[in-house]
């Protein structure tokens, strides 16, 4: 089961792994005396940035961040679930040009009632947060 937290996001990157909503696509298939219903994961339950290393060397920085991502159904939906997600996240970006140089996303473990899908489309979910992430890195450099 998926530890209740609160949704609200405490920092930037936080916020934009929030924005990302790379959960939106998720869809599960579940079964309930014997009826097969498409359920949706498509409510932030938290996300908790547990490392997060920046260094920056003249117009080059590079952020690397340990977090969980935690999503469940709307309250509403038949059958409830939810997973969490723990992952490994790296960016380089030229602070001079707003540009993303280099990224990395690694989903290194996943838990809860919907985890082992969320295990199996790991790669899709990981490229969906790292896209969400370098558009909102590039949004705050050119505030």
């Amino acid at each position: 089961m998926v530890t209740q937290r609160p949704a609200a996001a405490e920092n930037v990157l936080e916020r934009a792994i929030g924005d990302a909503q790379p959960w939106r696509a998720l869809k599960v298939n579940a079964s309930s005396f014997g009826i097969s219903v498409e359920v949706g994961v498509d409510k932030l339950d938290y996300v908790k940035i547990e490392r997060l290393d920046v260094s920056v060397n003249g117009d080059l920085a590079e952020a690397k961040a340990r977090g969980t991502l935690a999503c469940k159904t709307s309250d509403n939906t038949l059958v409830q679930g939810g997973f969490s997600a723990t992952a490994d996240v790296s960016l380089h970006f030229d602070l001079s040009t707003c540009k993303t140089t280099e990224s990395s996303f690694e989903i290194i473990r996943t838990s809860g009632p919907f985890g082992d899908i969320v295990q199996g489309l790991k790669d899709e979910i990981a490229q969906a947060l790292l896209r969400g992430l370098q558009r909102n890195v590039s949004k705050l450099c050119q505030k």
